[in-house]
């Protein structure tokens, strides 16, 4: 017979102040008298992450040297869990009083339901819509090109996210972020299809579940924060967009005809080709679309997964390694960076160039800032203002293809005028005002 009740499977990648938060809260979950374990998995973090799972009395943690995915790691975990019971459980997730058990409750209660989720509220306190069905194949297409805007793509889409649902009742659903499973239900040796390593696992599942007969179940009286996105963020725009594509289509291979995949390949191609026609900013280049569309979600990050603070810095090109930053608002932003330890600064120094000039180059000039000299497609950029911003755009590009073999999110600084003409050329997550008399700490955000 099991010692315990219930096994909650923890997957940890450098989200330490998450990951603290998430166990402080698990005693305000349950109510009364529970035999539960914790078995975590860390994926290589470098954060200090898996020494704060170490430290933690009720913790049996497996440290994995590099970073083997969500999927694997669940999986890892799983096969090390003894509960009847199996908690599928995020480390941005945040337990309030009772949440926990009123979920135990509800599977004691309903021998039919395989298993059940909670509720979601945003760090504010507002609820998260963090629900969706599972996709038609009109709503994959909607999912990853334009043709969302169309009325049939956009009300498939919307019926996939649930839009406008009424979620204060009980209702059959599932989220893989906080989900409580009977043991009974599952496979003895794995959970998710590794083939999927960090999205569409969760909908895989539930699918399977679905064409076994199985029920899941969403309970709003069980409430739980949740950050959402706290490692999947530190991926970087490229990695998490080819996962979120290669995974899709890995999907569809294994719901859909083939004919319909090929339509679906066809369709992302055009559009991506539209776009880049018309000058719109693309999630992907070329290469990576067409891996993806492959099914190839390629590597997993490793190593160092810092945020990128991407700064355009006016002053001249060419600046030696290790000079310093020419604008007061630059200047206060390295320095910043440096405080902090746990971003990278990207300086892209582009002076207005009288002349054109081909190479991109890429610096190192300490632990934690890089330089760019972006390189000028035409001459007469110092007297004409569209030059400029032609050449401002075509140098970012290049840069950009740099970045998208970097791991880590990229918040792109605005110091001046002329730094928004790379908005949406260098991949950013975000966008940020700052002023010489502001910080990154009281910067607005501007545009995302």
């Amino acid at each position: 017979m099991s010692s315990v009740d219930l096994s909650i499977l923890l997957v940890s990648w450098n989200t330490r102040d998450e990951t603290r938060a998430c166990l402080e809260s698990l005693p305000t979950g349950i109510h009364g008298d529970l035999r539960f374990e914790i078995v975590a998995v860390d994926n290589g973090s470098c954060d200090g992450s898996a020494e704060l799972l170490a430290d933690h009395p009720q913790v049996r943690l497996l440290r994995n040297e590099h970073n083997v995915g969500f999927a694997a790691a669940v999986n890892q975990a799983y096969r090390q869990a003894r509960g009847a019971l199996i908690l599928l459980l995020n480390s941005d997730v945040r337990f309030h009083p009772g949440a926990l058990s009123t979920m135990i409750e509800h599977l004691r209660q309903h021998p039919e339901a395989a298993g059940v989720s909670p509720l979601y509220l945003n760090p504010d306190g507002t609820f998260q819509q963090h629900y969706v069905n599972l996709p038609s194949f009109t709503a994959t297409i909607a999912l990853v090109t334009a043709l969302r805007k169309l009325p049939v793509f956009r009300q498939a889409l919307h019926r996939f996210q649930m839009r406008g649902e009424d979620f204060s009742r009980p209702r059959l659903l599932a989220s893989g972020s906080c989900m409580l499973l009977r043991r009974q239900v599952l496979p003895t040796d794995h959970i998710f299809d590794e083939r999927f390593p960090i999205y569409w696992n969760d909908a895989v599942l539930a699918r399977t579940l679905r064409d076994a007969g199985r029920q899941l179940w969403m309970i709003p009286h069980a409430v739980v924060t949740h950050s959402r996105g706290a490692s999947c963020r530190r991926l970087g725009p490229t990695i998490r967009q080819r996962h979120l594509l290669g995974s899709l289509v890995g999907y569809l291979s294994l719901t859909e005809p083939r004919y319909k995949l090929a339509i679906f390949r066809a369709v992302a191609l055009v559009d991506h080709g539209v776009k880049r026609l018309f000058g719109r900013p693309v999630p992907l280049g070329l290469s990576d679309l067409r891996a993806a569309l492959g099914g190839d979600v390629g590597p997993l990050p490793d190593g160092d997964i810092r945020d990128w603070w991407v700064i355009v810095d006016s002053g001249r090109s060419g600046a030696a390694a290790g000079s310093p930053p020419s604008g007061t608002a630059t200047a206060a932003l390295v320095t910043e960076a440096s405080r902090l330890g746990d971003k990278r600064v990207l300086l892209l120094h582009a002076e207005p160039a009288a002349r054109a000039r081909w190479r991109l180059t890429v610096q190192t000039q300490d632990q934690s800032v890089w330089s760019a000299d972006l390189p000028s497609a035409l001459p007469f950029g110092r007297y004409v203002r569209w030059i400029d911003r032609l050449n401002l755009r075509v140098g970012a590009g290049r840069l950009r293809r740099w970045l998208d073999r970097q791991a880590g999110a990229r918040v792109l600084y605005l110091t001046d005028d002329r730094a928004t003409a790379v908005i949406g050329y260098l991949g950013e997550d975000e966008v940020r005002s700052v002023s010489s008399s502001s910080l990154p700490a009281v910067a607005e955000p501007a545009h995302v």
